[in-house]
Parts: structure tokens; sequence; C-alpha cells
């Protein structure tokens, strides 16, 4: 019943194929930024919806309706026993978001239909004949091709392209101009040609191109059967070869247009919710007021509905992000006026966040050594001011002037970052109230926002890039009014809508990290050690370019060796990086048996598994020669990467690393390291503590000096724990690892050996690193029987201590959180996941937190006592990197023996245990020599 232009329609009906938009919005938005306190995901949740209500509003349909496959077979399986049989199982934590979306579209009074038997395309082709009878036109939703045979006059299918925005119009004209056949004869062209992603097999060589051909020649798929001995070629023969195939991939490629559905066109209607259901949902997704009357509004005939439940949140705790008209400041004195019309009064509160309380806001490029300034904005509620680059020698001391006199009432977003971006304009920055970027680390150690638009999404339910990224433009950024600076602004624009989300995240954040009692840890560790860091990676590290050079090149030329040797045991010259080459080789060429399978079905030949076949196959000449030169390649080729990236990262200008420690992106509270990464050095082998050689005193310096925790975290647990045993090991000054084996086997120490000592020192670490009984085993070469053992020795020896790890599950299990001394929290929702992998994982990441967080929190504050201790001196030394539980210090002339006394004793008493904290130290003419 096809509708020509003229025939009038008694409206719009929109058909969702649920299961398409479903997919969609959970492979466009990042799982791990939108979940709930509980572990469970909700990103497919939050992007349907979105995505629906922008096409709603977009389309204006009246009549709506959400079709859905349904778990089991179909008729079609019966007919083609391996249809769809190659797709891989939905990820779990979509499928656990269906139930959701269905609920949320019944509160959101949307029908959604399933039919036992038949697929969700079924559905939709009955419902588009069913608009298409009733006299409406419809717009089908979907990501799959069949839907095209359903288009018509009166029906266009909406399909998605590489971006949700590319929202192409499929009506007949287009499918014609794409396929080059009619939408009627697009099934003949896909039974042709297959489908992969449906595990239907086509006519083997033959594509769209060839099939539309045929069909133009031939008139339909039955026209081409009956002359199929016409056709001449290898297509020919594939053809005729696969005649029932085809015929068959026609009959199961057909929609079903005549379901009973139970409803009627008239039955699909929308835009009145039920209130209370969307709120107890919402509230029990954590989905934000903005989320929330975006969403609502769409589904409630275009009016905000009142949602009364008590998970609402008061409308004055949504953010404002208006702009005021800024003012632009180009002079000391005009900053110098504004700043005394509008910035708190120095003494009005004692810090942020108040009513007098602002933002400073930068924008250039903040990686150290090479720091530009911007733009830089300030911001209070009524008023802005926008500085631009360049900023003259009496306006930046006119700006820190200003900002010295009103630090305590300012937010920034990434302090460490301003410290550079401001220093590089002659600028220094004093310590802020409030730095949104460590405030939401802390809140949220696991989270990490590469940006501030991340930051908005996750802590202001502003999904700016989130939202561009899943509807690529389709949305609507700013529905509810607020946003951009005025069109007059330019190029401030961006920079101030910043700010604008800086001083909402701080009167957000502040509050919840006070309640969380997380204020203490931004003011007296993280904010200084910001600015540790920036004295760090502005003064960056000596390196010995030339050694650096020779290293690389000893590296290649090693690595092309084991190469050649590999290459002749393997008889061809065969890719060293390619598993699949390398499976051939070893599994098919070699006859070797392999370990283990990876999950798509193919051996594995990771790391661990050549290091197994080594071993095992020590006999076999050609094997082995092969499996020790790959082994060998591997080694040496990533040392050679190693050294390329540290000489591609030495600043020209004073032949300096300066790389980026990273303080929000370990959940640990660890420090990491970019730009180059100097934690990935290797420390256990002579030849990648060759690597360390090549960092050297700089120009008006003497030596390095390298200081390191010994044991920190075993002595952590000791002090955690309250093991008696344990902490009189340390006490004893005997060798920890050797006196922990005698009482673990109840022999003298000095009949410890080798092996005992070595099992004892894994089963430590291992413990305080949540190591399971068969990575135990893995890494012991022992029996998981044997590696069982071994630990039940050990906690009868130290029974605190398996008391201890057993309460931080339990713990963290309770509060759904871990603390460590100094109350930072890491949270673990995943130890209420329905999936046991996940459940498992969490598990051991709780044992470990409080351990690790604490040793975390003791080197950072070692690190401030350090770099007070040498400043308050008055001496030239300074430490110039932190890796892992090492500082490395560049000693100035003369001052070796002040700097060892100052840094030991600021490390050494950094916090008080039940057992001493005992730190190492060395002095050399490199890194690698300063080692002890």
């Amino acid at each position: 019943m096809a509708q020509n232009e003229s025939t009038p329609t008694r409206g719009t009906l929109l058909v969702v194929d649920g299961h398409s938009l479903a997919f969609r919005a959970f492979f466009a938005l990042p799982a791990e930024n939108f979940s709930t306190a509980s572990g469970q995901a909700t990103n497919a949740v939050w992007g349907f919806a979105s995505m629906l209500a922008q096409v709603i509003d977009a389309e204006k349909p009246d009549h709506l309706a959400v079709a859905f496959d349904v778990k089991g077979g179909t008729f079609r399986n019966t007919m083609l026993p391996q249809y769809k049989g190659t797709r891989e199982a939905a990820p779990e934590e979509l499928l656990t978001q269906l139930p959701l979306i269905q609920e949320m579209l019944d509160a959101l009074g949307v029908t959604y239909i399933e039919k036992p038997g038949y697929e969700g395309d079924d559905v939709i082709g009955t419902l588009a004949t069913m608009g298409e009878k009733a006299g409406y036109h419809t717009l089908v939703l979907s990501g799959d091709r069949d839907a095209f045979q359903l288009i018509d006059d009166a029906v266009t299918v909406l399909y998605p392209g590489h971006h949700f925005k590319e929202l192409k119009h499929m009506t007949p004209e287009a499918v014609v101009a794409k396929y080059k056949v009619t939408p009627q004869q697009y099934p003949d062209l896909a039974a042709l040609r297959g489908e992969t992603a449906d595990n239907i097999p086509g006519v083997p060589g033959v594509g769209d191109g060839f099939a539309a051909k045929w069909i133009n020649q031939y008139g339909s798929l039955d026209g081409i059967c009956a002359h199929a001995d016409e056709i001449g070629g290898k297509k020919g023969e594939a053809l005729r070869a696969n005649l029932d195939q085809v015929r068959l991939n026609r009959k199961v490629n057909a929609l079903v247009r005549d379901l009973d559905l139970g409803v009627t066109v008239d039955d699909l209607t929308f835009g009145r919710l039920d209130a209370d259901k969307v709120d107890a949902l919402f509230t029990r997704l954590e989905f934000g007021t903005r989320t929330r009357n975006r969403v609502l509004k769409t589904f409630n005939n275009g009016e905000k509905p009142a949602l009364t439940g008590k998970g609402e949140r008061p409308s004055s705790d949504e953010p404002a992000l208006a702009v005021p008209d800024p003012v632009r400041i180009a002079d000391a004195d005009g900053l110098r006026s504004w700043a005394r019309t509008h910035l708190p009064k120095s003494g009005a509160s004692d810090g942020f966040p108040m009513d007098g309380g602002w933002t400073l806001h930068a924008e250039g490029d903040a990686r150290p050594g090479r720091a530009v300034l911007g733009t830089v904005c300030l911001l209070v509620r009524d008023a802005a001011a926008v500085l631009a680059a360049p900023i003259d020698t009496a306006l930046a001391d006119a700006l820190h002037e200003v900002v010295a006199g009103h630090a305590r009432a300012m937010a920034v977003h990434g302090y460490k970052e301003h410290l550079h971006m401001l220093g590089a304009a002659g600028v220094d920055l004093p310590t802020p109230g409030f730095d949104t970027k460590l405030a939401g680390y802390l809140l949220k150690p696991d989270f990490h926002a590469d940006t501030l638009e991340q930051a908005a999404a996750q802590f202001l339910d502003l999904h700016l890039d989130e939202e561009r990224e899943a509807t690529q433009g389709l949305l609507d950024l700013d529905a509810d009014g607020a946003g951009d600076a005025p069109d007059d602004a330019g190029a401030d624009r961006t920079p101030l809508r910043h700010a604008a989300i800086v001083s909402a995240l701080a009167r957000h954040l502040a509050p919840r990290l006070k309640a969380d009692e997380q204020t203490g840890l931004l003011a007296s560790i993280e904010m200084p050690v910001s600015r540790v860091l920036y004295g760090m990676e502005t003064e960056g590290a000596k390196v010995d370019r030339r050694r650096l050079d020779d290293m690389r090149d000893m590296f290649a030329a090693e690595a092309n060796q084991a190469q050649e040797i590999a290459w002749s045991n393997a008889g061809s010259r065969v890719n060293l990086q390619s598993p699949k080459q390398l499976a051939k080789v070893l599994f098919e060429d070699m006859g070797l048996k392999p370990t283990k399978r990876t999950k798509s079905g193919s051996y594995t030949t990771n790391a661990d598994a050549l290091q197994t076949l080594y071993v095992r196959n020590a006999d076999d000449e050609r094997a082995s020669g092969f499996l020790g030169a790959l082994l060998r390649h591997r080694e040496t080729n990533k040392l050679r990467q190693i050294v390329a990236t540290l000489i591609d990262a030495v600043n020209p200008a004073d032949g300096r690393i300066h790389t980026t420690f990273e303080q929000t992106v370990a959940a640990t509270g660890r420090l990491s390291s970019v730009d180059p990464n100097l934690q990935n050095i290797p420390n256990r082998n002579a030849a990648g503590r060759e690597i360390r050689s090549a960092f050297v005193p700089g120009e008006g310096f003497e030596s390095l000096m390298s200081c390191d925790y010994s044991q920190v975290e075993l002595r952590i647990m000791a002090h955690l724990s309250g093991d008696e045993a344990l902490i009189e090991a340390f006490r004893s000054g005997a060798d920890f690892h050797r006196y922990v084996a005698s009482l673990v086997y109840g022999i003298p120490v000095d009949e410890i050996s080798s092996d005992q000592r070595s099992h004892v020192k894994a089963m430590s670490y291992g413990l305080a690193y949540g190591l399971s009984t068969y990575g135990l085993s893995q890494q012991l070469k022992i029996s998981p029987g044997e590696a069982e053992r071994l630990k039940q020795q050990y906690f009868a020896t130290f029974g605190k201590v398996h008391d201890f790890l057993e309460s931080c599950v339990a713990e963290a299990r309770r509060k759904g959180y871990t603390e460590t001394m100094f109350g930072r929290r890491r949270y673990f929702p995943g130890l209420k996941s329905t999936n046991r992998n996940m459940r498992d994982a969490a598990e051991r990441a709780a044992l470990n937190a409080p351990i690790q967080g604490t040793a975390a929190d003791i080197m950072k504050i070692a690190m401030v006592r350090a770099a007070g201790a040498l400043h308050d001196a008055g001496l030239d030394s300074r430490i110039i990197l932190q890796i892992h539980d090492e500082l490395v210090v560049e000693i100035a002339p003369g001052e070796a023996e002040r700097v060892t006394s100052l840094v030991s004793d600021a490390m050494e008493h950094a916090v008080t245990l039940d057992v001493p904290l005992d730190v190492s130290t060395g002095i050399g003419a490199d890194w690698q020599l300063a080692a002890h």
C-alpha cells in the first residue's frame, strides 16, 4: 500500500530496533564512565535514552514502538542451523542492561514488543506494514540492512553511519543509488552476497556489484536461477554450485510482515510517562538532573515532569554554566582594578568553597620543558575576565600579586599543569584552595578523566564528549540554555566555558570531598606533591646522549643477530612479531606440543608460553635454537624501543628528559610516568639496568643519589596486621626472607636453602599483591598443591596476616571501599558483580589496596618532606626522579653527606610504624652506579 508524496498521512510512526540501538549505545560510550556505585554498568541505558530522545526530537513522530529479539532460536535456525552461529555472545555488561532499557521504556510510556520464535526484525516488518496500512509514514531506526526490504514511498529506514549523527534516510531512491537495485530486489542481492554477520554464506566471489548486475539483467533471483547455465566464468560456476544455498538464503532473509502482535498502531502513542517509576529507576541508575530533564522532556510532550521521588536532587544542586560577559584585560592596572571590584577580600573566608570563591583557568601547553601560556580566565559568579597571550612582565607581576592575595579562595583544574603554563609566563602560582582534578581523583580513583569534559560527564552529568561520540552532533549540548559566553567573546568562548565547568566542579566536589573525609588528603598530600612534581618535571633528568645512541645501536644489532639465528632454525624469514606465523613454525613445522589456546581458539605464543616451550624442548636442537633466539630477539628489541623512546624525549635545549609524572592515573595512589615512561626501564637484568647508566648529573652537579625503601609493602603489612612474628622478623636485623623462611619451615636460619628463601619471599610479596594459589604455583614452577601447602604453612606461622587480609576484603564488601592509613579510599563495586571473574579481580585488588595505597601515601609524604628539607637547608641539590619506591637526587658539589642525611631522615620518618622504615642510599657518577 505504497503512498505517493501527494497522499496525506495520519502522522509518523517510529519503529526502533531495540537491540541495534542498545549495541550502538554500549560500544559508543565508555563503560567505565557509566556505572553505579554497586557496579551496574549504565552506558547502554544512558546512550539508548539519549539517542532515542534526539531522534524523536529531530523526526517528531506521534507514534512509537521498540522491537526486541527474544532469547533462544527462531524458525530461521530450523531452516539454517548455523544461522548467526558465529556471533560472539554479547558482553555481560550489555546483557544486564537490556532489562533496564525495557524497564525504562515502560516507565516512559513507550511500547516495546517481543515475539517468541521470531526476531525483532520480524516485529519491525510487521509494525512497518501495520503503519503503512493505517496511513502513517513509517520511520524504521535500525542498523540492520535486512530492513531495507521494507522501504517504499511510505517507509524510510534511518540507518546509522560510522557516527550515529550520520543517520542516512534510506528511501527507495537512496537504495537504488547505493546498491543499483530497488528495495524489493534488495533481499535477492543479499541472498547472493550472503551476510557474514549472520553466518549466511553467499556465492563465493560475488559481492554487491555482481549481484546487482545479474539482478538487473535477469530481473530477480528466480530469473537468475532460471538462467544460471548462461552465466559463464568462475562466478557462474560458483553460482551453479550454490543455487540451493542461495534459494535458502532468500527464504531466511525474508522478513515476516503479518505477525499477531496484539496491538494496533493507535495503541502506540507516547508522551505521558509515569513520573514515580522514572524517578525510582533513574535514581537507581544514578542518572543526574540534567540527564533526567533532557530525556524526560522528550517523553512528556515537551514538558519537564515534576518528579516527586526522594531520589531527585534539588534543582539548586544542578550546576549552572552560564558565563557572564567577559572583560578583556591587557594591562596590570586593569587587572588590579577588576580584582579589587570582583575578587573576595583577603581573609574573607577560611578557604574554598564559599560565596566569594572564584576560579582561575589557564589554557595552553602544560608539557614540562616546553610549556606555553595561552589564555587565562578569572571567573566569579557574576563577572569574568580574560587575559590573552602574550602577557608582558608588568601584567605577569600583577597576576601573581592578585592570585597570591586570593589563593585560598581559588579553584583550579590541575594545579601542576597550571604551574607549568603560568610559570612559562613568569607567574608563580601559590597553592590554591581547591583543585578539581585532584579532588575528582580522590573521590573516584578508578576513574581517569583525560579531559575536563570527561570530568564534567562523571561528576556534573554534563556528557559533552560522550554525547559527541555517541551522536556526533545530533545532541543539543545545551538544551537547558546553560552554556557559552556571548558570541562577541570570539576565541575566549571555549576557555570561559571551561572555566565555568571548573567552577561548577569545585562547588559540586568540595562538599563531597568533605563528606568522604578526603579534604585533608587533598590539602596535606596531593597539592604539596603537585608542587614538588612541578619542580622535578621542570628540572628534568640529564642523559648522556652518546651513551644512549650507542646502546640503541647495540640492542638493534643484537636483535638483528637473534632474528637471523631464529630464521636459520625456522628455515624461513618468519615475522617474529606475528603470532600466526610463529604458531605455524612451532606447532606445524616443528610439531611442538602447544601450551594453551587464546580466547579466539589459536595457540598462544606469549612470553610465558615461549619460555615454557623453551624449557620443555631443551633437547630439541632446532626448536631450542629457534625459541632461544626468539626470546632473545624480543628482549633486545624491547630494550631498543625503550632507548629509542628516551632519545626521542631528550629536550635539545638542555639535553634533559622532562617526563610527566601522572598524579591521577593509578587507582592505588601511586605516581606514574609518561612522555617518556621511565617506570618501564627494566631493573631485573643487567641489560635493562645498563639503560640507567645513561642518566647522569647535569652541569653544576657532581653525582646522583638513589634512595629507596626496602620491603616497604611488607613492613606496612606487618604494621597493619599487628602480627608479632612478622614484626619481630623485621626488628631482628637478620636477612628478612631467610628469617621468615626459618619460621615457616621450622628449621634454623642457617639451614634455609636458596629455594626455600625464594619460595617464602614470593609468598610474602604474593600475599601483599593478592596472588592466588595458582598464580603462586606458576611463579614458583611448583604444583598448585605444593603452593597451597606453602600458603597454609605461611598462614599458620603468621595468623594475624591471614586475618588482616581477610578483613580487608570483608570490610570492602561491607563498606564498598578500602582505606589506607591516611584515609585514602578506593572503591570496589566489582565485589557485588554477578560476573565471577570481575568479582574475583575486585577481591584481589581490595586485599592489596590498603597496603599499596599506604605505600603510595608514605612515598608522597617522604617526597614533600625531602624537598622541603633540601630547600630549607639552602642546598642546590634537588630531587629529579621518583620511580616506584625510589627517589633520585642530583647532588651539587660538596653536598653529598648533608643530602644523604636529610633525604634519608625524611623518608625514614615520613610515618611511624611498628617496624622501622628501612632506607637504602647510594651515590654514583650515574644512576646505575648509584644503585645499592
